[in-house]
C-alpha cells in the first residue's frame, strides 16, 4: 500500500482502550503523523511493565498503536495545557474517546478546540454520544453488546444471551469514525473548514444490525436466538464431522439443495417432496438434520469440504486461531504484518489492500512517553524549555 497517503495529516490520538486507539492507528497506518498524547497514569490498555513482558501480556495495546508516537503529557497542569493548544493549532484532527464531558473539563472540548484551530477535524467517541440522555452513563463494547440487542440474538435459541467474544462494537465504531475523518478531510479541500464528528458505540452497534432492526420496526417481531442455524434457511447450520470438527454450510437456493444432495450421495433426497423447497426444508428442519448429521459424522471434515466446494456449495471449517495460523493457503489472503515488537512476530494489519499491497509497520507500538522530547521540538519549543517542562513534570519520557 502507498501509505503515505495522508502523510501531511496530523492527529493527536487523546484515546485509550479499544476504539479509539485503533482509529488513530488505522489513520497512522495510512500514512498520518499521529501522536499519542498519554498521560501519566498512561492508557489503561497498556501494561505497567510494558517493556518487560513478552506479546502475550500486552498484544492488545501492540496491535492497536504501531505507527505512533507518544508524547508524555499531564494535560491537567497550566503548562500541560499549553503544549496542547499548541499541538491542536499545528494539527489536522483530533480524535479522543473519554467519557462526555471530560474534554471539556480539561478545557478542550470541541468549541475551544475549533476556535484554537479552524480547520480542525474534531472527533469523538463515546458510549451513547455527547449529548444523549444517556451521555454520562459509562459504557464498554460489553455493555453496548448488552443494550443494543446484540447479545440478545446470540446464543442458542432455548439458552441464555451471550456476549460476541471480542469487541466488535468498539471496532465497528472506530471503523465509522475513521470513514468519519476521512470524509471531513476531503470536505475540506472543497473549503468547507473543519468538523465536528459524534460517534456512539450504540449508533454503530445499531448501524450493524440494520437489516433486522428495520424488519421489527415494520413488522413489531422481536428476532430470537437461534444458535449456528440460520432460521432462513436449510440446511444451514453447523454440523461435526468423523475428525471432531465442524463445519459451517449454507444452501441457498434449491438449485444448489439439488447440488448438496448430489456432494452428499443422498441423491433420493433431492425428490423427497418434505424437502423440495427451501420453505419446506426449514419447516422441516429436524427431520433434515437426522438425516445428514450422521452424514457429517461419517467423514473426515477435509473429505467433505472438498466434496462441497466442487459442487459450489457454501462451505467452510470452523476455525480456531491455531487453525488460521496453521493454514498457508487462508493466510495468502490476509493483512498480516510485522509489529515490530519483541516476542510478537506477527499481528493484523488494517484489511485494505491498496494498489497490491497493504499498509507496512514503519514504526512499534511506542512505549509511555517515547517521543516527547521529539515532538515539542518539532512543535517549536527550545531545547531549554523542554528540559524544564520535564524537570517540572508537565511532560515525561520512557528514559
Amino acid at each position: 500500500m502507498q501509505n503515505k497517503i495522508l502523510s501531511k495529516i496530523t492527529v493527536i490520538d487523546m484515546t485509550e482502550g479499544v476504539a479509539g486507539p485503533y482509529a488513530a492507528m488505522a489513520l497512522s497506518d495510512m500514512g498520518a503523523n499521529v501522536i499519542k498524547v498519554e498521560r501519566p497514569a498512561g492508557d489503561w490498555s497498556r501494561p505497567a511493565d510494558h517493556d518487560h513482558v513478552d506479546g502475550a501480556d500486552n498484544a492488545q495495546f501492540i496491535a492497536l498503536n504501531r505507527n505512533k508516537r507518544d508524547i508524555g503529557l499531564d494535560v491537567s497542569s497550566a503548562a500541560g495545557k499549553q503544549i496542547l493548544e499548541r499541538l491542536i493549532t499545528r494539527s489536522d484532527v483530533l480524535i479522543s474517546n473519554y467519557r462526555p464531558g471530560v474534554m471539556a473539563k480539561l478545557g478542550f472540548d470541541d468549541a475551544r478546540c475549533r476556535a484554537l484551530n479552524g480547520d480542525l477535524v474534531y472527533c469523538t467517541i463515546s458510549g451513547f454520544g455527547q449529548d444523549s440522555a444517556y451521555a454520562q452513563y459509562p459504557a464498554s463494547d460489553t455493555i453496548i453488546q448488552a443494550m443494543s440487542g446484540v447479545m440478545s440474538v446470540v446464543g442458542e435459541a432455548e439458552g441464555p444471551p451471550l456476549r460476541v467474544g471480542f469487541p466488535l462494537i468498539d471496532m465497528a465504531a472506530a471503523n465509522s469514525a475513521v470513514q468519519a475523518v476521512l470524509l471531513a478531510l476531503y470536505g475540506r479541500l472543497s473549503g468547507e473548514g473543519g468538523a465536528t464528528i459524534d460517534i456512539s458505540l450504540m449508533a454503530a452497534a445499531l448501524a450493524m444490525m440494520s437489516g433486522g432492526y428495520t424488519r421489527y420496526l415494520a413488522s413489531g417481531k422481536v428476532p430470537r436466538r437461534q444458535g449456528n442455524q440460520n432460521t432462513n434457511l436449510a440446511p444451514a447450520g453447523a454440523f461435526k464431522t468423523s475428525d471432531g470438527r465442524y463445519l459451517s454450510i449454507a444452501v441457498l437456493r434449491d438449485s444448489h439443495w439439488i447440488k448438496f444432495c448430489t456432494a452428499m450421495e443422498l441423491g433420493a433426497l433431492a425428490d423427497d417432496l418434505r424437502f423440495a423447497t427451501n420453505a419446506l426444508r426449514v419447516q422441516n428442519r429436524a427431520a433434515l438434520d437426522d438425516i445428514i448429521m450422521p452424514m457429517f459424522a461419517s467423514r473426515p471434515a477435509a473429505d467433505w469440504l472438498e466434496r462441497l466446494r466442487v459442487a459450489d456449495i457454501l462451505c467452510g471449517p470452523i476455525n480456531d486461531f491455531a487453525d488460521i495460523a496453521a493454514d498457508s493457503n487462508l493466510n495468502e489472503a490476509l493483512p498480516l504484518v510485522d509489529p515490530m515488537a519483541r516476542n510478537v512476530p506477527r499481528t493484523v494489519g488494517i484489511p485494505i489492500r491498496l494498489d497490491g499491497s497493504y499498509a507496512v509497520t514503519a514504526r512499534p507500538a511506542p512505549a509511555k512517553g517515547e517521543h516527547t522530547a521529539e515532538i515539542l521540538t518539532e512543535f517549536g519549543y527550545a531545547t531549554d524549555e523542554i528540559q524544564a517542562f520535564f524537570k517540572e513534570g508537565v511532560v515525561f519520557s520512557s528514559d
